[in-house]
């Protein structure tokens, strides 16, 4: 077994649309991921909502992990990613509120 560190995601701006942090898993592949934050650059509170997305699935409220306000300024460490593994087909997904003023980092390993 192979461990290869990844970066998912830098700076990745959100939106109000999903987007992929962590990209569909491919086969023969899992994931595991080490750290997931989002730095809101902008005036006010945005809210950011994370997916575990299960294969051929999409964002929805049955697999939202959580849900946070972040102030401005701010950045917010999501604990309870950490050490998350995605199996083949799996992703995790985002997207804030409104705007555009949050930002995206992941990291973590590709293990073949």
């Amino acid at each position: 077994m192979a461990r290869a560190p990844q970066n998912y995601a830098s700076n990745l701006q959100l939106s109000s649309t999903v987007a992929d942090i962590v990209g569909t898993v491919t086969t023969n592949t899992m994931v595991v991921v080490r750290k997931l934050s989002f730095y809101n650059s902008g005036t006010v509170n945005r809210t950011v909502t994370v997916h575990v997305v299960e294969s051929s699935g999409a964002a929805d409220t049955g697999n939202t992990l959580v849900v946070k306000a972040i102030p401005p300024g701010k950045t917010w460490n999501v604990i309870e990613i950490q050490g998350e593994i995605l199996e083949t087909g799996m992703k995790v997904q985002a997207k804030q509120d409104v705007g555009t003023d949050v930002n995206a980092n992941c990291s973590g390993a590709d293990i073949t």
